[in-house]
């Protein structure tokens, strides 16, 4: 997998389908190639070692759930606090809703 340029994440932020859960949002276009680009806010934590975990975490949660498309995943106030499992029980929920 491999992230969205500046250009592409604001394509997909204005052409993209917006799906939404409590504490995740994701815009997406469909493609050939499975792009995933995480944002977290300084909102969520001011600490950039709890913001890239986040990133981190959806990176790979995007890897094991979307097979192919453009994603632009923004994280919402709470998912610092959820444990993996129950981010990807919700990962999956949205990723039913895409398809």
């Amino acid at each position: 997998i491999s992230g969205l340029s500046t250009k592409e994440i604001k394509e997909v932020f204005k052409k993209g389908k917006k799906i939404h859960s409590n504490d995740i949002l994701i815009y997406y276009l469909p493609s050939e190639t499975l792009q995933i680009s995480p944002v977290v806010s300084k909102k969520i934590s001011k600490k950039a070692v709890i913001r890239n975990k986040i990133k981190r975490r959806i990176r790979h949660l995007g890897d094991l759930v979307f097979e192919k498309g453009k994603f632009a995943i923004v994280a919402k106030k709470n998912i610092a606090e959820y444990d993996f499992e129950l981010l990807y029980k919700e990962f999956k929920t949205l990723a039913s809703k895409i398809n």
